[in-house]
């Protein structure tokens, strides 16, 4: 039995042996009734809510034993006076309660449908969630962490001058992310174009202009048009599908029109040869072909797609401009 379960066991002996006391004194007339019903009213004010842990299900029972309410008045008194005069009250009043009594009855009933209703809309929304993380990568902290350990492609040599050719003149900010290695950012820098970086790497964030944050969470700050350009890079090799798509869509909506974009991808085939068969593994279905790419800018209504290929043919430049 887990700690857990011994201190439920434990806190339920405590329960049941308090209501056995208060029965017990009751009966014995030793504590009063209206002072018993106020512990009783505090007592469950702190105990722990069930519903916490066993859903709403517990509290719907609740409310629907709370709002049954018995038309038959107990008949019992210390006298014999007093119960005749109690039995005659309730057969004069009986119709009255028992209406009253339907009443509130109706009134929990149609306030726990709808409770039900969300309690079964809870289970079959945590029903299909716990079937979409089966069928995802459910080690995907544990897999982030062996990529990480991946060693990556040095791609500034072979397109840096690609770069600053399709971002001459470009007036405004330009974003590089997921940043895959200061260098660019910095030649691109010295070529005037005003660009800042976005890198979850802590060491490279201590460069200047580069801020250290996921390039998604980054985006979704950022306001509409803010952008004048982009370079979309690291991600593009490491990161699923889902974020890769993601974090294109997010840098569309942040262009302003006629904003220049980039996206540079390692070749699957050169990332598997270079990096080895545990890359290759870990990456595999990661790196989007060109030709995906130039689909879904040109899907955009992106113009002057072009894909260029660096030095040593690893990487795929696509270059465009966006409507």
């Amino acid at each position: 039995m887990s700690d857990s379960q011994s201190d439920a066991d434990y806190f339920q002996e405590v329960v049941t042996e308090i209501e056995l006391e208060a029965r017990r004194r009751a009966a014995t007339g030793e504590y009063p009734r209206e002072l018993l019903r106020s512990l009783d009213e505090e007592f469950r004010r702190w105990i722990p809510d069930a519903s916490l842990e066993n859903g709403i299900e517990d509290t719907i029972r609740g409310i629907e034993a709370a709002s049954y309410v018995d038309a038959a008045v107990p008949l019992e008194s210390r006298s014999p006076v007093g119960s005749f005069t109690k039995w005659v009250v309730r057969r004069l009043t009986y119709f009255y309660h028992r209406h009253m009594a339907q009443q509130i009855t109706a009134l929990g009933i149609h306030i726990t449908r709808p409770l039900r209703l969300i309690d079964a809309s809870l289970k079959d929304i945590n029903r299909r969630l716990s079937l979409v993380e089966d069928q995802l990568d459910v080690s995907a902290a544990a897999r982030s962490e062996l990529i990480a350990s991946v060693s990556h492609l040095s791609a500034s040599e072979g397109i840096e001058e690609i770069l600053v050719k399709h971002f001459r003149g470009v007036s405004g900010r330009v974003l590089l992310g997921d940043l895959f290695e200061p260098s660019a950012l910095n030649f691109l820098q010295n070529q005037g174009v005003d660009i800042y970086g976005v890198t979850p790497s802590g060491e490279a964030a201590t460069a200047v202009d580069i801020q250290q944050a996921e390039l998604i969470e980054h985006l979704d700050h950022l306001d509409n048009n803010a952008l004048a350009g982009f370079i979309l890079c690291g991600i593009t090799d490491r990161g699923s599908l889902n974020e890769q798509l993601r974090a294109l869509r997010l840098l569309l909506l942040r262009s302003r029109a006629g904003a220049r974009a980039a996206i540079v991808v390692s070749k699957p085939e050169v990332l598997s040869s270079q990096l080895g068969p545990v890359a290759a593994d870990l990456l595999q279905g990661r790196p989007l072909h060109s030709e995906t790419w130039c689909y879904l800018l040109s899907r955009e209504n992106a113009s002057d797609i072009t894909v260029s290929e660096s030095s040593d043919s690893a990487f795929c430049l696509i270059t465009a401009t966006l409507p």
